[in-house]
């Protein structure tokens, strides 16, 4: 029983190290973001997070869960206004990002999505994801400009 104790103050002063208080622009180096996907829907989009943390990271999110890393997801949309986390799962994220496109007034139709800054590079960014051809982009540090039939 003490010894257990003594495994989870550990593992938590570790973590006190690893998770800063502030949050900042860049995401913290336990959170390693592998893919992430764009799917528009209207003027919101929906991304899918697919990430890999460290060891020390995983066993903290054991020990307070996946909620705890909230933060470190929030920063990676630091650039948009409105976001929201839908889930977080042990690998995997869902956030919702509100009023991300506009449609212009001289063309009707079409929703417009402009680039936004992510708070880290991405290995892969897939748009478009349920498509016959989802658009692939490799070390991504921003999302694309696209545009978008309603």
């Amino acid at each position: 029983m003490n010894r257990t104790i003594l495994l989870l103050m550990a593992a938590l002063l570790a973590a006190s190290f690893i998770f800063p208080g502030p949050a900042s622009a860049e995401t913290p180096r336990y959170l390693h973001i592998t893919e992430m996907t764009m799917e528009p829907e209207g003027s919101d989009a929906t991304f899918t997070v697919n990430y890999e943390l460290d060891i020390i990271a995983r066993l903290y999110v054991l020990f307070m869960g996946s909620g705890s890393i909230e933060p470190a997801i929030n920063d990676l949309f630091y650039d948009f206004d409105n976001i929201q986390v839908i889930s977080i799962k042990e690998n995997q994220a869902q956030v919702k990002v509100y009023g991300v496109g506009y449609q212009d007034d001289a063309i009707s139709g079409v929703y417009f999505y402009d680039s936004h800054i992510l708070g880290t590079t991405v290995d892969t960014f897939i748009l478009f994801p349920d498509s016959a051809n989802p658009e692939r982009l490799y070390n991504v540090a921003s999302t694309p400009n696209v545009f978008m039939p309603e």
